[in-house]
Parts: structure tokens; C-alpha cells; sequence
């Protein structure tokens, strides 16, 4: 066993589920209650918006703050996920910092180097700062029937998108901030954001796999680290779960067809509670159990204990098994470790 699996061994219930779930904060600064719950529920990572930027001095400041709650909260001392949406263009919650150019922007150029560069300098100035979890780049192809991508994707060609995602990619990470592949199997033939609603994708199967997926494959062989499932519903290869919950999609396909073996993300889970009724922490276990490894959600403190008080109950019941969950926090840590954010030394 690997010291990484030793490590896992030792954590307890909930530090492992903690692990497990990325959340939002308030505002400039952490509230005691958001150190709190970082601390006690033992949260492994945070999600920025607009909101909670002003300036870099700021948002250095915040980060910080983060952090050392993050590491007083395990006994491994790992600090925390800390990610943004930084895509570029109508995406991009830093106003003032890199990209410079949108994903539109990029396929039209059509520049591998270009691609590289905007990749490696938003990850230098992210890292600067503390954020190391890049939710870019858009890996989706802008297709009919409602075009939903078309003002993030980098175009509607699977290999100039293949290309261009990866090259963005390998420049976030050659500055070790992480690269998010989004969204997997591929959102851009969805009746809708499933931000607004219930999001169907009516490709057929051959189109998922030969089109679709290619900028996913080619995102996976270079060696991208994370990769965020999405919420669509694929009719005619997974049915009408959302891919998000669907074990056929999160890991038949994602781990055994596409040999992905490092983290796999939620899109966030409050778009896909309309299935439970509202409940987001009853997404947050169904998310987990079908194999992605982190609940991503955009509620607050109390939200993300509700979140990992669910997955918690959800193992203690059987429901997800230890094997599952030993699995996904090995990556994590995995991942951590190549961040510097943990040393299993």
C-alpha cells in the first residue's frame, strides 16, 4: 500500500467525507463561521465567485485565511482545493486578471501556442495569489440544437476544440494550478444550461462517442488532472439521470472506457436538486456514490456540512460503500500532494 492509502487509512469518517465537498463563501473574508466549519466538518475545498474579489492584495488575503483553517481542520495538515471560473470571456470572475482572450476568441485564431500561453499566464497569476483550481477549460463543442455553448466553447470543429482545450490545460498546470475539463461526456448539444433547468442531450450514441468526446480524450492523454461531469441528461447513451448521478457515465464511461484516473468533479449540485425535491445534500450523496469524487456546491457553511453530514450517513448506511470513498479521497490527496498541498512523507 502506498503511503497515500496508509494516510487514508488513518483519517477518520468524517475527515475523509470533508475531503470530498468544495463549497462557497460569503464575501472579502472568511466569517468565523465559515473558519468554523471548515475547521469542524473538516472541508478540503472552497469555490470563489465575483463576490469575493476586490483586489489581488485581497484575494491573497483570503486564501490565506482559507488555508489555515483547511489544515487545522485534518491531521494530514492538507490544505485546501481552492478554485475559480476563470474560462475568459462571459466566464471570468477576476476581472482583471488573465485570460486575456474568451474561448471563442482562441478558436477563431486557432493558435496551439496562443492557447498555451493564456493557459500558463492565468495560472501564474492565480497561483500567485492562492487559488490553484482553474474550472477551465470549456472542453464542450458548440452544437445544435440551442447553442448553449457558443460563447465559451472554443468552436464547433471536435479537433481545432481537442487541440485548443488541451493546450490551455497543459499552461494552467505547467504553473501546478489544476485544469478542470468541463463538461464531461460533452454539454454542447443540450436543450439548455442546466443552470435554468432540466438539461437534455439528444445525440445518439455514436455522436457522443466519436464527436463529442474527443476533446476529452485528447484533455485525458496530456494529462489534464480534473475533470467536471456534467448535469445533462444523455437520452440515448445513459438515459434521463443526470450524468452527474449516473455510475454508467461518472464511471463506466469516465473511468473504464476513457481511463481517467484523476478527480472528478460536480458541477454544482444545486441545479440538479429539483430530483430530491430542493434537498442539495441528498445530491451531494447520489454525486458521490455514482463515483465523482467532490460535491461541488454554491451554498454556504451550513449547506456544506448538511452536504457532509448526507455523504457521512450515505456510508455509514451502506449506501455508498468504504471502498467508494477510500477511493475518491486517495485522489484527492493525490492530487493535493502534486498541488503541495499535502506531503505523505
Amino acid at each position: 500500500m502506498s503511503q497515500v492509502g496508509r494516510d487514508v487509512d488513518e483519517l477518520s469518517l468524517r475527515e475523509k467525507v470533508g475531503q470530498l465537498v468544495m463549497f462557497s463563501v460569503a464575501g472579502h473574508r472568511l466569517t468565523s463561521a465559515e473558519r468554523d466549519a471548515i475547521k469542524q466538518a473538516h472541508l478540503g475545498g472552497v469555490i470563489l465567485f465575483s463576490k469575493n474579489y476586490d483586489d489581488r492584495a485581497q484575494l491573497e488575503v483570503l486564501t490565506d485565511q482559507i488555508q489555515g483553517a483547511a489544515r487545522r481542520g485534518n491531521s494530514l495538515r492538507a490544505g485546501a482545493l481552492i478554485s475559480v471560473d476563470q474560462e475568459g470571456g462571459v466566464v471570468k470572475r477576476f476581472p482583471d486578471m488573465p485570460p486575456r482572450y474568451s474561448h471563442p476568441q482562441l478558436g477563431d485564431i486557432n493558435r496551439k501556442s496562443l492557447a498555451f500561453d493564456q493557459g500558463r499566464a492565468t495560472g501564474w497569476a492565480l497561483r500567485s495569489r492562492g487559488v490553484n483550481v482553474d474550472l477551465a477549460p470549456v472542453a464542450d463543442l458548440d452544437l445544435p440544437p440551442s447553442h448553449v455553448m457558443r460563447a465559451r466553447s472554443f468552436g464547433r470543429n471536435r479537433y481545432r476544440v481537442a487541440r485548443l482545450a488541451n493546450a490551455f490545460a497543459r499552461g494552467l498546470q505547467s504553473r501546478r494550478v489544476v485544469a478542470v475539463a468541463k463538461h464531461f461526456p460533452g454539454f454542447g448539444g443540450a436543450t439548455i444550461n442546466s443552470d435554468f433547468g432540466r438539461a437534455y442531450i439528444y445525440r445518439s450514441k455514436r455522436q457522443l462517442r466519436a464527436i463529442d468526446a474527443v476533446p476529452f480524450r485528447r484533455a485525458i492523454a496530456g494529462g489534464i488532472r480534473m475533470i467536471m461531469v456534467s448535469h445533462g441528461m444523455y437520452v440515448n447513451d445513459g438515459g434521463r439521470r443526470p450524468a452527474s448521478m449516473s455510475r454508467y457515465i461518472a464511471t463506466e464511461r469516465l473511468r473504464r472506457e476513457f481511463g481517467f484516473t484523476g478527480v472528478a468533479i460536480s458541477d454544482a449540485l444545486e441545479s440538479v436538486d429539483w430530483r430530491f425535491g430542493g434537498n442539495t445534500s441528498k445530491a451531494c450523496k447520489e454525486t458521490i456514490r455514482a463515483g465523482v469524487d467532490i460535491a461541488l456546491i454554491v451554498g454556504g457553511a451550513g449547506a456544506a456540512r448538511d452536504c457532509a453530514r448526507r455523504i457521512r450517513y450515505g456510508v455509514l448506511r451502506g449506501d455508498i460503500s468504504t471502498e467508494r470513498l477510500d477511493r475518491a479521497v486517495g485522489r484527492v490527496l493525490e492530487l493535493k500532494e502534486w498541488m503541495g498541498l499535502y506531503d505523505p512523507t
